[in-house]
């Protein structure tokens, strides 16, 4: 029994590795149940109780197995896949969210065409093909402003500088 259920596990990680994500269930309310961790938890069973078995019989051997198949399968989920499910999330952004963000423009856009702008996105910068709102030249390192994004392509306008004028009360004694 132990044996099958360690080759099983195995086999099951082995080709949830190979095939990658196609195994993976979603939008299940019991997101702790995914494939690699109920394969995890059936190797480490079996591989647990093929070690101890000999040793203490099955009676006590199987409880300890399977409770450290639980564990493991625990510890995978817990501090691994939570982990690596929120940092995807938190990675991930709206490219809509993007209006209004300054970029630099990294390689010119020519009049009616595509060039390339940079913007920093999430603590990291980020790349992507632009073209000039307007339809008219932007030179290589100008500052620009993301207005919207549309069939893979950021629109952008050159940014401005505007001056600030302050009322500044002068002190006349």
């Amino acid at each position: 029994m132990y044996l099958i259920l360690l080759v099983v596990g195995a086999g099951f990680i082995i080709l949830s590795l190979i095939i990658g994500e196609v195994f993976e269930v979603h939008g299940v309310g019991l997101s702790f149940l995914t494939p690699t961790v109920i394969a995890l938890t059936l190797a480490v069973t079996g591989g647990v109780g093929l070690i101890l078995t000999p040793q203490m019989g099955s009676y006590l051997a199987f409880p300890i197995s399977l409770a450290a198949g639980l564990i493991a399968g625990f510890l995978l989920h817990r501090f691994v896949i939570l982990p690596l499910h929120r940092q995807q999330h938190t990675s991930a952004y709206d490219k809509q969210t993007l209006i209004g963000t300054t970029a630099r423009v990294v390689l010119g856009i020519p009049q009616g065409g595509y060039g390339k702008i940079k913007y920093n996105a999430t603590g990291s910068y980020v790349t992507g093909p632009a073209k000039s709102e307007d339809g008219n030249i932007i030179p290589k390192d100008t500052d620009v402003v993301i207005t919207y994004f549309k069939n893979n392509a950021y629109y952008v306008r050159q940014k401005y500088e505007t001056t600030e004028i302050r009322d500044v009360k002068l002190n006349t004694n």
